[in-house]
């Protein structure tokens, strides 16, 4: 008995598709590019773009250069600031959550208990308001059986 494996045929398949659609948006990428480089603002702003960060490059490659323990200090302070901004906003994240937590959504879990409460309460009342009704039609049919006889 031989057995039959779709899953090799498959996988080869998803990889040749993949490979295509891959290859398809690098081709429409560069093409994309080269027709924008069409227009003259776009070539321009490119460029700009470039010398922009070349010279911002060069100016951080130079400063580590001639002073890199300052550089790695700055870098160092930055990191601490920014890891110190970030703990204050996890902290202000679950304070939010917290607060959310305690004055939103336990009031609605409340009311939809106490509304689920009031619910079978009505129910109950109904279904014995229907009992009087049906005692008190007894009882006008004993009143009219009785005024007969």
């Amino acid at each position: 008995m031989t057995q039959t494996s779709y899953n090799n045929l498959s996988t080869t398949t998803e990889n040749d598709n993949n490979g295509k659609l891959l290859r398809g948006m690098i081709i429409g990428a560069v093409i994309g590019g080269a027709l924008s480089m069409l227009d003259s603002n776009t070539r321009n702003k490119v460029t700009e773009t470039t010398k922009n960060m070349k010279d911002t490059t060069m100016d951080m490659y130079s400063q580590v250069k001639n002073n890199p323990t300052e550089v790695k200090d700055d870098l160092q302070e930055r990191l601490k600031s920014a890891s110190s901004v970030l703990k204050e906003a996890i902290s202000d994240a679950q304070k939010l959550y917290e607060k959310v937590n305690e004055n939103i959504i336990l009031p609605v879990t409340m009311v939809k208990d106490e509304s689920s409460e009031i619910l079978s309460h009505a129910k109950e009342a109904t279904t014995d308001l229907k009992d009087i009704g049906g005692k008190v039609k007894e009882a006008g049919e004993e009143v009219k059986g009785s005024s007969n006889g």
